[in-house]
C-alpha cells in the first residue's frame, strides 16, 4: 500500500506527464493528418481519427475540458469521412485544418497552466483493503491511453477493488486465459480497430463460455456502436470523459448478484417444542433462518435479538394465547408491520376470522402440506421485506433512514447490554458541504453523499449498520467493537474518502468528512451515545475538519454551526 506522499506523487506524476507529451501527441496527429491528405489511404485516416479520439477522451479526465470538446468537433469531422470514404473538400480540408489549430491552442494553453495544475494537486492515500473480506474482487482494464488508463484504476481501487491494466488486446487476453477476473471494462476503440474492444469480448466468449460481465467505455456514444456492444454481452456502456460515480455504480450492481442473498428470519411462536422445532426444521430445510420459542413471556426479547421478519404463531398457548400476544407486539411501533402467521388446529372460522382482525394476517390450519405452508411463509417474509426495504431506505443513499437508525441502535444498545459485548457509534459529517453545494449544485452534492454511503456500505462489515442521520450527516452502529477499533477503522476510512475523485462537467475536486466515535461502555443511555458521538464529531470540525476524534480528545459543547 503506498503511502500518502507517494500516492500523491504518483498522481502528479501522471498529469505532468500527460501534459508534457501533449506536443509530441500533437504532432502524430498533425503527421497522420497530412499522410492521409496527401495519399488519401484509410488506414491513415484510422489512425488520425484514433489520435483525435484519445484526445477526446483523456483531456477532460485531466482537467481539460475545452481540449476535450474541440478534439471531440475534430473527431467527429473525421468520423465523417471513415464513414464515407470520400476524397474531402477544399471545404473539408479548410474546417480540419482550424479544427486542428483549436487543438494546438488548447494544448498550448494546457501547458501554460502545468505549474498551477501541478501546485494544486494533492490526494491522501488510498485503501485497497479495510476489512476481512475476500471474494474476487479482480477487475481487467483494457484502455491503449495510459494517461487515462492508470488514473481511472487507481479511482476504482478506492472502492476496495484490485485493478489490473492492459495496453493492447494480446495482454487482456493472455491474461483472461492464466487467471479470471470478476469483471472486464474494455475499450471500444483501439490501435488494433475502432470495435477491437468488442471484437476481443466475441472471441474470448468463443473459447470461455463463463467469461465475467464486461462494462465498455468508449468516446463514441452512436447508436450502432452501443448495439454492438450490447450484442457482445455488455452489461454497461459508458462514454468518456468518465464519471467515476458511475461506473463504480455499475460495478457493484453487476457484483452484488454474486452475492447469496440473506435467508428470511422466521420466529416460531408455539408452546409445544415438538411442533415449534418442526416446522423451525422445514423452513431450515429451504434456507431460512430460525429462532423457537416456546414460552410466550419469552417472546418480546426474541423480537429485539432477533428482528425477525416473520412471526409463524401458535393461537393456543398457555398464559398468553396467540391473539393477546398478537395485540401486544402491535402495539409496538417497530413491529406494526412484521406479518404473524397463525398456524393452528383451530378450525372455528369465526375464531380464525378473529385472529385475523386482532393483527394476523393469515392463518394456517395444521392439517396444511409441508409444502404449502413453506410456500405461504416465504411469500409472507418476501413481501415484507421488499415492504421494508421502500420504508426503512432512504431514497438517495440506500442507507437506513433516520428512524429506523435510531430504531436499529436501540436494539443493537438492548443486546449489547444483555450479553456484556461493546457497541460504538460514529457520527461523520461531509466537511464544508455547503461549499460543494453552492459551486458545483445540489445534484453534485447528491453525487458526493452517495459517494460517502457507497464507500462506507462497501468497506465496512456486513454487520455493521450505516444509515442517513440527516442532510450530509451518516452515522454508523459497529456491533462487537472496542471503540479504539471503531476510531481505526473510521479513520482508513477517512483517508479512503479524501482520495477519491469526483468529476463536474468542467472539472474535479475532493472532499473529506470529519468524524466522532462513541461507545457503549462506558455510555448507557441511547440520547448520551448519539449526544457525544455528535459532540466529538464537532471537536474533529474545530480542530481542523478531515479527521476523527475518539474518547481521548475529549468533548466540547460549542460547535453548532461549524460546516
Amino acid at each position: 500500500m503506498p503511502t500518502e506522499g507517494e500516492f500523491q506523487a504518483q498522481l502528479a506524476l501522471l498529469r505532468r506527464n500527460f501534459v508534457e507529451q501533449l506536443p509530441k501527441r500533437l504532432a502524430e496527429l498533425q503527421d497522420m493528418l497530412q499522410r492521409w491528405l496527401n495519399s488519401e489511404k484509410t488506414t491513415d485516416l484510422a489512425t488520425a481519427h484514433r489520435l483525435a479520439h484519445n484526445f477526446t477522451g483523456s483531456g477532460a479526465t485531466y482537467g481539460l475540458p475545452n481540449l476535450s470538446q474541440v478534439a471531440r468537433e475534430l473527431e467527429q469531422a473525421l468520423k465523417a469521412h471513415v464513414l464515407t470514404n470520400m476524397p474531402p473538400t477544399h471545404a473539408d480540408i479548410n474546417l480540419l485544418r482550424q479544427q486542428l489549430a483549436a487543438v494546438a491552442q488548447e494544448i498550448a494553453r494546457a501547458q501554460s497552466m502545468q505549474s498551477d495544475s501541478a501546485a494544486a494537486e494533492s490526494k491522501p492515500v488510498t485503501l485497497k483493503e479495510l476489512t476481512g473480506k475476500t471474494p474476487n474482487r479482480l477487475l481487467y482494464l483494457l484502455d491503449d491511453d495510459d494517461e487515462l488508463r492508470e488514473p481511472l484504476i487507481l479511482q476504482i481501487e478506492h472502492f476496495g477493488y484490485t485493478v489490473k491494466g492492459f495496453a493492447s488486446t494480446q495482454a487482456l487476453r493472455a491474461a483472461v486465459q492464466e487467471q479470471l477476473p470478476a469483471l472486464i471494462i474494455a475499450n471500444v476503440m483501439l490501435p488494433e480497430g475502432e470495435v477491437a474492444g468488442i471484437t476481443l469480448v466475441l472471441d474470448l466468449q468463443k473459447i470461455m463460455p463463463d467469461l465475467p460481465p464486461v462494462i465498455f467505455i468508449s468516446s463514441s456514444a452512436e447508436f450502432k456502436t452501443r448495439l454492438s456492444a450490447v450484442r457482445a454481452g455488455g452489461q454497461a456502456y459508458f462514454t468518456k470523459p468518465l464519471r467515476i460515480e458511475a461506473v463504480v455504480d455499475a460495478i457493484d450492481a453487476l457484483m452484488s448478484p454474486r452475492k447469496i442473498e440473506d435467508p428470511f428470519r422466521v420466529l416460531v411462536v408455539d408452546d409445544v417444542p415438538e411442533q415449534a422445532q418442526y416446522h423451525a426444521l422445514l423452513l431450515r430445510r429451504v434456507g431460512m433462518k430460525t429462532r423457537v420459542v416456546s414460552d410466550s413471556m419469552a417472546v418480546m426479547d426474541a423480537l429485539t435479538d432477533f428482528s425477525p421478519e416473520l412471526i409463524l404463531m401458535d393461537m393456543h398457548m398457555p398464559d398468553c394465547s396467540g391473539m393477546e400476544l398478537t395485540k401486544v407486539i402491535r402495539q409496538q411501533p417497530g413491529y406494526m408491520g412484521v406479518p404473524i402467521v397463525f398456524l393452528s388446529a383451530e378450525t372455528d372460522r369465526d375464531l380464525q376470522l378473529e385472529a385475523m382482525r386482532l393483527g394476523g394476517d393469515d392463518f394456517l390450519t395444521k392439517s396444511i402440506t409441508d409444502e404449502d405452508m413453506m410456500t405461504v411463509v416465504s411469500i409472507r417474509a418476501a413481501r415484507y421485506r421488499m415492504i421494508r426495504a421502500l420504508m426503512v431506505r432512504d431514497s438517495l443513499t440506500g442507507l437506513l433512514n433516520h428512524s429506523t437508525l435510531m430504531e436499529r441502535l436501540r436494539s443493537e444498545m438492548g443486546r449489547s447490554i444483555r450479553h456484556g459485548h461493546p457497541l460504538s457509534f460514529a457520527m461523520i459529517d461531509i466537511d464544508h458541504f455547503k461549499n460543494v453545494n453552492d459551486t458545483y449544485g445540489h445534484a453534485m452534492g447528491d453525487r458526493v453523499i452517495k459517494s460517502l454511503a457507497r464507500l462506507l456500505q462497501e468497506r465496512l462489515r456486513s454487520v455493521d449498520i450505516v444509515g442517513r442521520y440527516g442532510g450530509e450527516e451518516i452515522a454508523v452502529i459497529m456491533p462487537d467493537t472496542p471503540v479504539e477499533s471503531a476510531v481505526k477503522v473510521m479513520d482508513q476510512l477517512r483517508q479512503c474518502f479524501a482520495a477519491i475523485e469526483h468529476h463536474t462537467q468542467d472539472q474535479a475536486f475532493f472532499s473529506t468528512f470529519s468524524c466522532g466515535v462513541a461507545a457503549l461502555p462506558p455510555v448507557i443511555g441511547l440520547s448520551v451515545l448519539v449526544d457525544q458521538a455528535d459532540q466529538r464529531m464537532y471537536v474533529a470540525k474545530h480542530g481542523g475538519r478531515n479527521r476523527v476524534v475518539g474518547p481521548e480528545q475529549g468533548n466540547i459543547q460549542q460547535g453548532v454551526g461549524v460546516q
